[in-house]
């Protein structure tokens, strides 16, 4: 996936991890589990996937996961899929917006 090298960078960011769609993971940095959280992210991009077919949705782009503390952007790309950890306490709006557009150049 394009830029991860940036996305990781972000101040906003307190960890990042890049799979391919099986959850095996390609890159990681930051204050996580890499191979931990990218399985969960990958295997959360499948279900959410297979939740959106039954919908009759068009292929899953993003989602954005929130809890009280934590927050979790997920983007699939070819073949990949990126899970970005973000401070709860960004605007989150704003910080899916930054990643995506990185992401998307």
């Amino acid at each position: 996936m394009k830029n991860f090298n940036l996305v990781s960078k972000f101040p906003e960011v307190i960890g990042a991890a890049l799979t391919d769609t099986s959850g095996i993971l390609l890159e990681s940095s930051g204050r996580m589990d890499g191979e931990m959280a990218g399985a969960v992210h990958a295997f959360t991009a499948r279900a959410l996937a297979q939740a959106g077919d039954v919908l009759g949705l068009n292929s899953l782009e993003r989602a954005v996961l929130s809890a009280e503390k934590s927050v979790c952007i997920i983007a699939v790309g070819d073949n990949c899929v990126l899970g970005v950890d973000v401070d709860p306490n960004k605007p989150i709006a704003a910080v899916e917006k930054k990643v995506w557009d990185a992401i998307s150049k």
